[in-house]
């Protein structure tokens, strides 16, 4: 109860500050989350190396600066419940383009950790009813605290376990189904081993199955910071199943969102959170596939 109240207190005083200033306490909060405790640091700038990204030493510091802006960014909603977001978050054209097209008609989404994922959900589920797949934090009180924040923004979270089945409801409904695709998922039936930033990586093919099953586009929409502090939502890739999707059709359709999803990251190689242990497994099974 005190950690809650504590969090909610700092959430109150980082909402009392303009959102021009979010970026530069963030700075200051991934500086020492990266360059004083060093949290995943050597891990981010192998990563950074493996793929090619050159400075990775520089690239390392904006991505913790980043995380930090989007952690304040976070607590500023939080601290403001009944601040609009369309003010701060935007869809692109292809974006909104899909959201008018399919809004009571229901898509797969899949996105990844890029500017504020959890801020552009936010804003979405304001727009379509969205139901987000979502892994649980360790700290109890922090996940709380997290997955409230995005609920009382109206996204809908289901975990792992009866995902699918929430899944379908929510198409059935017309909703939108978002799952995050950078994550390495659990070993199973359903994971594929692809390329991604240098290396090979499990990959989930549940998304894909999912729009061929239910017979909607799978649309990978992802965050973007802007140079004045406010996000776009933008949609490169936009998959339609066809009328009788197999496995082939799910495995292309998987590695195409992984290539669209890559070609993203190394763009602005700063925004993707390179903490996350992407290639965990894949690195060390020699195999073709899983």
């Amino acid at each position: 109860m005190i950690a809650r109240a504590l969090l909610r207190a700092l959430a109150a005083a980082v909402g009392a500050l303009p959102w021009r200033s979010l970026r530069a306490c963030g700075a200051l909060l991934g500086a020492l989350v990266g360059s004083v405790l060093r949290i995943r640091r050597a891990h981010v700038e192998r990563s950074l190396a493996r793929a090619g990204v050159v400075r990775p030493d520089a690239v390392a510091r904006a991505m913790y600066a980043s995380l930090g802006a989007g952690v304040c960014e976070l607590l500023w909603v939080v601290g403001r419940p009944r601040a609009p977001l369309d003010r701060l978050v935007s869809l692109s054209p292809e974006a909104a383009a899909v959201v008018a097209r399919r809004r009571g008609l229901g898509a797969v989404v899949a996105t990844a950790h890029l500017g504020n994922w959890d801020l552009a959900a936010c804003a979405v589920a304001s727009a379509v009813p969205l139901t987000v797949v979502t892994k649980r934090l360790h700290v109890a009180t922090l996940d709380r605290f997290w997955q409230g924040a995005r609920a009382a923004r109206g996204v809908r979270l289901v975990g792992a376990r009866g995902a699918l089945a929430a899944a379908r409801e929510a198409l059935a409904g017309g909703g939108f189904v978002a799952f995050v695709v950078d994550q390495a998922p659990e070993r199973g039936s359903g994971v594929s081993r692809l390329p991604f930033l240098g290396a090979p990586a499990l990959c989930d093919r549940a998304p894909a199955a999912l729009a061929a099953r239910a017979r909607v586009p799978l649309v990978l929409a992802l965050d973007r910071r802007l140079a004045d502090g406010t996000h776009r939502v933008d949609v490169p890739l936009v998959l339609e199943p066809p009328p009788r999707a197999g496995a082939a059709w799910v495995e292309e359709a998987t590695a195409r969102v992984q290539r669209a999803l890559e070609a993203a990251v190394l763009a602005d190689p700063s925004q993707w959170l390179w903490m996350h242990r992407r290639w965990k497994g894949a690195l060390l099974d020699a195999r073709p596939g899983v």
